[in-house]
């Protein structure tokens, strides 16, 4: 009975470190986001994006044999020893990409595999009020309308995850528009209230990159000023 016993625990031991060899693929886009911002930089259209294998109960993460697939063509130049990271850009299409990782031995046999599919989606546009004591007020974005609180303030345009990976370039383009016909150029602007009067005034705020093949992003939001 030991014996059997003792045989036994062997064999659960060896189907334990079997099943827990594995591999994940984790990825971030490299387009901008704000300082502070908490999560990854997502996938834009006609951006780059990176891939790293993360393997588990393989041993040195260096020394394995990776061998990268994109939408069924093996990457023969980026696969290898050590070679554990893909890197490529999107192309005007946008197109999805299925992104397969395997890890192999030295006879070429799989010892673990994982695959991803991923699509590039466009940049999102984001409005915060630059407050002249604390800065640019990350803790609460514009919505759909934004109050006054005293006679002027500041808001500030943010491309999340556009790129390049800043928020002004020579190729970004933004353009503050209201419904009083004015307008204006930057990523920022100060509105100021009229003296003794209270209403609402319709912003419209367009953001584009000559950089790449894409449609001009654009927010509306309402400036509340005065006793309205």
């Amino acid at each position: 009975m030991k014996k059997v016993f003792l045989l036994s625990t062997i064999y659960f031991l060896l189907s334990t470190s079997v099943l827990a060899q594995s591999v994940d693929i984790l990825w971030q886009g490299e387009g901008y986001v704000p300082p502070f911002y908490e999560g990854k930089s997502l996938w834009t259209k006609q951006s780059a994006i990176t891939f790293v294998a993360i393997p588990q109960g393989l041993g040195s993460p260096a020394s394995l044999n990776y061998k990268w697939t994109q939408n069924g063509t093996v990457l023969g130049s980026v696969s290898g020893t050590g070679r554990n990271s893909l890197t490529f850009k999107d192309s005007i299409f946008s197109k999805p990409y299925r992104v397969r990782v395997e890890i192999l031995d030295q006879f070429e046999e799989v010892l673990a595999e994982s695959e991803i599919v991923v699509t590039a989606q466009g940049p999102m546009l984001l409005v915060y009020e630059d407050n002249p004591l604390y800065g640019f007020m990350f803790h609460s974005e514009v919505g759909e309308s934004f109050k006054l609180a005293k006679s002027e303030a500041t808001l500030a345009a943010f491309p999340l995850f556009a790129s390049p990976a800043e928020r002004e370039t020579a190729t970004f383009s933004y353009r503050w528009s209201t419904n009083s016909g004015d307008a204006w150029s930057g990523n920022s602007v100060t509105y100021r209230a009229p003296e003794d009067a209270g209403g609402l005034a319709s912003v419209n705020l367009t953001f584009s990159n000559s950089g790449t093949i894409s449609r001009p992003i654009e927010r509306k939001f309402l400036i509340q000023f005065g006793n309205e």
